[in-house]
């Protein structure tokens, strides 16, 4: 049987269960095994498995599983949500974006796990999936329950639940963080594009700021809560790039592997997008350029910066300010540029200079 693995997360890779489960398999089978999520890919890379687990798309794991449908037989959706219920959840709003097609959903396998199906006909595949895995993994199976619908309409008000989100987290949209979580199942509201309210939120005005020349689809806005990687793991690094092309990323962290091809140094903006670029461009051996005000969220925690790397922290409120100079004057309004590394950081702490607080150098 041809069965694609799809694997969403950095935990179901650091724990180890990925790389049991996929062996599992291949002594039966032809897997295609793939992983969707940043973090996902830092803890593949972490595990030495980049030739295990394909990690070159950073598709979203409905979208990978449609994207290889017509070369697999059965696809196994594998994940390890912060607890059962989330993992349950993540499964559900996965499986609704499936149509027609075998899927069996492995979670948690490592602890409180299940083996889930989302169809009736699904269900001997999941029993198959089970005979496979027994002995190493002895998980009871249950179908699945219709995935919440997360987005309303309450006349010119469109709204969206979180669900799975917990007290004290912070709450990002589109990778900016927007606010604290205050209550179980808070709501975003958006009015044409706009957000208008955010209810059971402790709101962070710069994250909103941030936000308030897009316009917001929150059918398709990708929604996160909490720590973007919450296991222990150790970093594995590479040697310094030394390539004269730079790249720029302005509060889109999560998008780094997209946005640094081929590229020696990183201008990263952002306390939080410093630190998660940052830590996964130590995996490449990019170094960053950090424009930072000391707003940190702690969206990661246990993180490293790679060698030959400037974080320059600028005062409060100012580093979107320097941000957008270097992005207009320095790169010209161009995502990548090529410049010699001496001369660029020259530049960058002169358009700084009068807002500069401390620089590090690493």
């Amino acid at each position: 049987m041809r069965i694609g693995i799809i694997l969403h997360g950095p935990e179901i890779v650091d724990v180890g269960s990925a790389k049991q489960v996929i062996e599992l398999f291949k002594q039966e089978h032809e897997i295609i095994a793939k992983l969707g999520g940043t973090m996902g890919r830092t803890a593949v890379i972490d595990a030495g498995l980049e030739d295990v687990i394909d990690i070159s798309e950073g598709r979203t794991p409905s979208e990978t599983i449609l994207s290889i449908k017509n070369r697999i037989d059965l696809a196994i959706l594998l994940n390890h949500g912060k607890t059962l219920n989330t993992g349950r959840h993540f499964g559900a709003i996965v499986a609704s974006k499936i149509h027609c097609f075998p899927l069996v959903h492995i979670e948690r396998p490592d602890c409180d796990g299940r083996i889930i199906y989302y169809e009736p006909q699904a269900k001997r595949c999941a029993e198959y999936v089970k005979s496979i895995l027994h002995g190493t993994y002895d998980l009871p199976i249950e179908p699945g329950k219709p995935a919440p619908f997360s987005v309303r309409s309450e006349g010119e008000l469109v709204i969206r639940r979180v669900s799975g989100a917990f007290c004290g987290e912070n709450i990002r949209l589109d990778g900016i963080v927007i606010g604290e979580v205050m209550r179980p199942e808070p709501e975003i509201v958006c009015r044409e594009g706009n957000i208008v309210e955010l209810r059971g939120i402790n709101i962070k005005p710069h994250g909103l700021e941030k936000l308030k020349n897009r316009q917001i689809d929150l059918f398709t806005a990708k929604v996160k809560t909490g720590n973007i990687r919450r296991s222990l793991h150790e970093p594995r690094i590479k040697k310094v790039n030394h390539g004269e092309r730079i790249a720029i990323i302005d509060h889109c962290a999560e998008s780094t592997f997209e946005l640094v091809k081929e590229v020696g140094m990183v201008i990263t903006v952002g306390d939080d997008t410093t630190t998660i670029a940052a830590d996964i461009l130590a995996r490449l051996g990019i170094p960053v350029v950090g424009i930072v005000d000391g707003d940190m969220d702690g969206v990661l925690v246990n993180t490293v910066v790679p060698a030959g790397s400037v974080i320059i922290r600028v005062k409060p409120g100012f580093d979107d300010i320097v941000g957008r100079e270097v992005f207009e004057e320095l790169m010209g309004s161009r995502q990548e540029i090529s410049m010699e590394r001496s001369e660029l950081l020259a530049r960058i702490l002169a358009l700084a200079e009068k807002y500069v607080v401390d620089v590090v150098y690493y």
